[in-house]
C-alpha cells in the first residue's frame, strides 16, 4: 500500500477517498451551519497546502513543529470530510492552488505563515462554533459545536507555539 508522501503514514487511498466523494456529485441546496462547516473544511485545506510551502523553508524543532501541525490539519480534514459525507453532504473540494499563501522567502516568512494559517483556521472553526451555538434546534448542532470546540482550541495551541506566545479569544 502506498503512502501519501514520504512524512505521512496514512494510505494514499484514504486520503483519495474523501476526494472522490467531494467530486462525486453537484452542489446543494446548504444551510448555515452546513455552509460553516464547509468553510471550515476549507481553512483546514488550505492550511494542509500552506503547510507543503512554508516546510522546506524551516530546519530542526521548527520544521518538526510543521510537520506535527500538517499531519493535524490532514487528520481533521479526513475526519470533517468523512463526517461531511456520512451527513449527506459533498466536501468541499480542495483548490488546485492558493496564491495568497506565496511567497515563502525564507524561514521568518515560514512561521509568519503558520501563525496565519493557524488563526485563518481558528477563525473558520469559531464561525462554526457560533453558527451551531445559534441552531440548538437541529440534530447535529451538539457534534458539530464540539468538534468545532476542539479544532478551535487546537489550532490555538498550534498559533501560540508558532508566537512563542498566546492571544486572548483566539480566532477574533
Amino acid at each position: 500500500m502506498r503512502n501519501c508522501c514520504h512524512e505521512c503514514p496514512k494510505p494514499l487511498a484514504i486520503r483519495a477517498r474523501w476526494r472522490v466523494l467531494a467530486r462525486s456529485a453537484g452542489p446543494t441546496h446548504m444551510n448555515p451551519l452546513e455552509a460553516a462547516w464547509q468553510a471550515a473544511l476549507a481553512a483546514e485545506q488550505q492550511a494542509a497546502f500552506g503547510y507543503g510551502l512554508l516546510g522546506p523553508q524551516l530546519s530542526g524543532a521548527a520544521r518538526q513543529l510543521a510537520v506535527a501541525c500538517s499531519r493535524a490539519h490532514q487528520t481533521l480534514i479526513e475526519q470533517s470530510a468523512l463526517a461531511q459525507s456520512a451527513a449527506g453532504l459533498v466536501p468541499v473540494a480542495p483548490q488546485a492552488d492558493y496564491p495568497t499563501l506565496y511567497p515563502v522567502p525564507g524561514p521568518r516568512a515560514a512561521r509568519a505563515l503558520a501563525v496565519r494559517l493557524e488563526t485563518e483556521c481558528a477563525s473558520a472553526w469559531r464561525y462554526l462554533y457560533a453558527v451551531a451555538a445559534s441552531a440548538p434546534r437541529r440534530a447535529e448542532a451538539p457534534a458539530r459545536r464540539a468538534q468545532a470546540q476542539e479544532a478551535l482550541i487546537g489550532s490555538a495551541v498550534r498559533a501560540a507555539r508558532w508566537r512563542d506566545s498566546s492571544v486572548p479569544f483566539p480566532g477574533i
